[in-house]
């Protein structure tokens, strides 16, 4: 059967399921949240500030109108204090007895050794500076990523059992073979890209004031540097670039200028870096090239550049600058940051590794196994690949686990079948237009003025609310409506009471329902009279189980009453704790929208013991399908009457609106309450017997 992964989940490296940790923050379950996240990244909070989120870019929601925020719910959960003793992995119990060694500790070495350690090998890392973290550590700014969270991500991959021995660079006194012979059985390479790249441009090496971007940003995070001058050129388009300018004002620049030889459409560099660059006082010069580094008195004064124009695509797929003919200018600058790119420093492993692209990385005989030539020995990351990104060299690492796992029981390194293109399927136009439109969540970021003090963190994790609100923008990919063919009777009732109108029939009179289109409203799956159709988010017996576990915990409750509440309503955990213990006597069970509560399911309520039931709707700005509320009043209506027809008050059970912040009004829960202590002094359980 094919696995219909949602657009998310197929578009992360990791392979981490988005879909799943955003549906449970829109639960309010924020323990199990982090569990979700934890599951395959080693790095959450981390990647919660700096990931790229390829994610975003294939959510379905941007069809609609912005994608899901989720680099930030990730943040959200993964910097909260949610039960995290029980979000932390399990370390194996069952030690291998095998010795492995990582050499470097970037994003994937320490993704190499936090699932090898949980495999049960016993790990040692071995980093050249005096610090973890890689690029991570030294390429990052603390605007970005503070010290403090990466320290802490760090130390709970070595809670593991991890060993570390830092100042020890691999390849000059100490040799791969040495390790071997050390008693390490296997070894993974990671030792990242820290060289920058030359300009090879006139005046690089003649004046004070050029330094590469890779120097810079190590001096900077290590609480040095050289010092800025008053008006600083950088050269390059990509992140490094963009971290160099912002960390340059912050330093005491009195203007930046960034040169980059290709247009805005071209440059690599993350949008919202880019934005939030431009608004902290960075000038953006597009379509330029350096030519010339100038200078008096042995320091930098200018840099000579020209004009471009784009031409035909080169190998990158991107279109190739190519100079203007006679424009040429000169930029007065007292300082040049060369960030045109990093390439690793892998040199040093000649003759014990293969080298590719002129000893610049390494080479690896598999891209998925990453084993090299040399026996035992796996590598990935940018000493591989050239720069990639935060997640791409995670998802390296957790692959050089899997692999050396399976080498060291002398297993067959794993195989996979060459991976399918993810299909971006595009929603109808009629379809966008009828989904309900819901802005996304905007981040709360310090002021420009209070940024460029110093390096505070700029960005701030969600508020609980915020964070909520975000993730029931969700459209459940694949999570919808699912049809029995053997059960359906092509009643078309599906059709009918679809409010988005997906339920499509033939010719035969078969209906189809898309899963991608499908947004899990659940009308159809209550309304089909023969129930042929089902949903995987609140499923009939899901609902049924909530209704049963709530009377179940309330025997000496009463009256019990069960409040069905819709999880799109404006409330937070803090509101329901301060309900329950207001009211003890309410039983909440959680539905993703009242239109998923059938007349049996208020029915079931009552069977089980229920004195009185009430269904809270959402407020009309929150719900995704207020076109559905007559189609609930109706239920409601006709359980009345069955309940007035086996001898029950039909004022023991109401529908309330939520109001716009909270679960429920006072006054509404104080009435119902009253009603039913006068209608059923002694309450019995269940209805009566018929």
């Amino acid at each position: 059967m094919k696995i219909e992964y949602p657009p998310c989940k197929s578009a992360c490296p990791i392979v981490t399921d988005a879909r799943e940790y955003v549906q449970l923050i829109a639960e309010r379950k924020f323990g199990a949240a982090l569990v979700a996240v934890r599951e395959q990244n080693p790095l959450p909070r981390t990647c919660g500030r700096i990931c790229t989120h390829p994610c975003e870019t294939a959510c379905k929601r941007g069809q609609v109108d912005e994608p899901i925020a989720i680099a930030a719910l990730k943040r959200f959960v993964a910097d909260g204090q949610w039960k995290e003793a029980q979000a932390k992995p399990a370390f194996s119990n069952r030690s291998s007895g095998q010795r492995v060694a990582v050499i470097g500790s970037g994003p994937a070495g320490l993704s190499a050794a936090h699932d090898m350690a949980l495999l049960g090998h016993h790990v040692t890392i071995f980093e050249a500076l005096p610090v973890l973290g890689g690029m991570l550590r030294v390429g990052v700014p603390e605007y970005r990523l503070p010290k403090n969270v990466l320290d802490e991500e760090i130390q709970s991959i070595l809670d593991l059992g991890i060993e570390v021995r830092t100042g020890v660079r691999i390849g000059e006194k100490i040799k791969i073979a040495d390790l071997f012979g050390e008693g390490f059985k296997a070894v993974f390479v990671g030792i990242g890209a820290h060289r920058g790249r030359r300009l090879r441009i006139p005046g690089e090496d003649e004046f004070e004031g050029v330094v590469s971007a890779v120097f810079f940003l190590r001096s900077v995070s290590q609480g040095g540097g050289p010092e800025v001058g008053r008006k600083v050129a950088v050269i390059g388009g990509g992140n490094t670039a963009i971290h160099s300018a912002r960390c340059a004002l912050r330093m005491g620049a009195e203007a930046v200028h960034i040169v980059y030889r290709r247009s805005g459409d071209e440059m690599p560099a993350a949008q919202e870096e880019i934005e939030e660059a431009v608004y902290e006082g960075v000038q953006i010069s597009y379509l330029i090239s350096p030519l010339e580094i100038l200078g008096e008195g042995g320091k930098v004064s200018g840099l000579k550049c020209i004009k471009n124009r784009l031409g035909k695509a080169d190998a990158s797929g991107r279109r190739r600058p190519e100079a203007v003919p006679g424009s040429e200018f000169t930029l007065a600058v007292d300082m040049v940051i060369a960030a045109i790119g990093q390439e690793p420093e892998a040199s040093f492993l000649a003759g014990e590794l293969e080298l590719t692209e002129k000893g610049k990385r390494i080479h690896v005989e598999d891209p998925y196994t990453l084993v090299t030539t040399h026996p035992g020995v796996f590598a990935g990351g940018d000493a591989v690949t050239g720069p990639v990104t935060l997640v791409e060299a995670i998802a390296a690492g957790k692959r050089a686990a899997i692999s050396i796992d399976s080498y060291l029981k002398g297993e067959p390194l794993p195989s996979p079948a060459p991976a399918e293109a993810v299909e971006t399927k595009e929603l109808s136009s009629a379809l966008i237009e009828k989904t309900r439109k819901f802005a996304r969540c905007k981040k709360i970021s310090l002021p420009r003025g209070q940024r460029l003090k110093g390096f505070d963190e700029v960005d701030a994790a969600l508020p609980e609310d915020l964070a909520i609100r975000e993730a029931l923008r969700c459209l459940h990919c694949y999570l919808g409506a699912r049809i029995d063919k053997e059960k359906c009777v092509s009643c078309l009732t599906c059709v009918r009471v679809c409010p988005l109108g997906i339920p499509t029939t033939n010719k035969m009179g078969e209906v189809t329902i898309d899963p991608f289109a499908c947004q899990a409203c659940g009308m159809c799956a209550v309304e089909c009279p023969v129930q042929a159709i089902d949903i995987r988010l609140d499923a009939r017996s899901e609902i049924v189980e909530k209704i049963e576990k709530a009377l179940g915990e309330s025997q000496h409750t009463r009256p019990a009453i069960v409040g069905f509440f819709d999880l799109h309503g404006n409330f937070g955990s803090s509101d329901m704790e301060s309900l329950r213990q207001d009211y003890p006597n309410i039983l909440p069970v959680m539905v993703f929208g009242l239109r998923r509560i059938d007349t049996s399911d208020i029915l079931k309520a009552f069977e089980h013991g229920a004195d009185a039931v009430f269904l809270a709707g959402c407020p009309p700005d929150a719900d995704p399908f207020p076109e559905v509320e007559g189609s609930v009043k109706g239920r409601i209506a006709r359980a009345r009457a069955i309940l007035e027809a086996s001898g029950v008050d039909g004022r023991c059970l109401e529908f309330f609106d939520m109001p716009e912040q909270g679960l429920v009004k006072k006054e509404q829960i104080d009435g119902l309450i009253q009603r039913v202590k006068e209608l059923r002094p002694s309450p019995q359980k269940g209805l009566p017997s018929q």
